[in-house]
């Protein structure tokens, strides 16, 4: 069996002036299962399991891109977010405004229908700083009145072949700096 193995993919023709490399690296992490955490005012949840991914970086003037998709619905409706962070580093979130919670994506789940769920996706580029082992991971928060949040299924959660269940993810892409 042949191997190919190469450090970074550079364009036939050579990058462009002042380009320093490509992807260096990907990980991913897929979440199949459901959890759950409840709706609190202005307080985040820990970090949601399977929503995590570690990278290690080769140059500390790497970068990392950060694709984040989930899906969510609420026991009674309201309004969430999610954010993401690099260890405990919160990343790329609204400005300031009152007592506005601040996060990625702030969304909408409907309280009148059992079987939807938001979609939310978000990519950023992280600039850590150093080349060492680096995790990420996503919180959620919803108001009170949300109650349960649920990450990868409906609000009714139903048995029947008319309902779908979704998957979340985080990818981490390395980029060459």
């Amino acid at each position: 069996m042949s191997q190919l193995k190469v450090n970074s993919i550079v364009p036939v023709g050579g990058l462009p002036s002042g380009a320093k490399g490509g992807i260096i690296q990907v990980k991913q992490n897929i979440k199949t299962n459901v959890s759950s955490f409840n709706g609190s005012n202005g307080n985040f949840s820990g970090n949601i399991s399977g929503l995590t991914e570690t990278i290690v970086t080769h140059s500390s003037s790497s970068k990392v891109l950060i694709i984040l998709h989930t899906n969510y619905s609420t026991s009674s409706g309201q309004r969430g977010t999610f954010r993401i962070l690099r260890g405990s580093t919160v990343l790329s979130v609204g400005d300031s405004n009152g007592s506005v919670t601040r996060g990625i994506v702030p969304s909408i789940a409907p309280a009148d229908n059992d079987s939807r769920c938001v979609p939310v996706s978000m990519m950023i580029i992280d600039s850590p700083g150093s080349a060492a082992t680096h995790t990420y991971n996503v919180q959620g928060n919803a108001e009170s009145a949300a109650g349960t949040v649920f990450i990868n299924r409906t609000k009714g959660n139903n048995d029947a072949i008319t309902y779908h269940a979704g998957i979340s993810s985080i990818t981490l892409m390395e980029l060459g700096g």
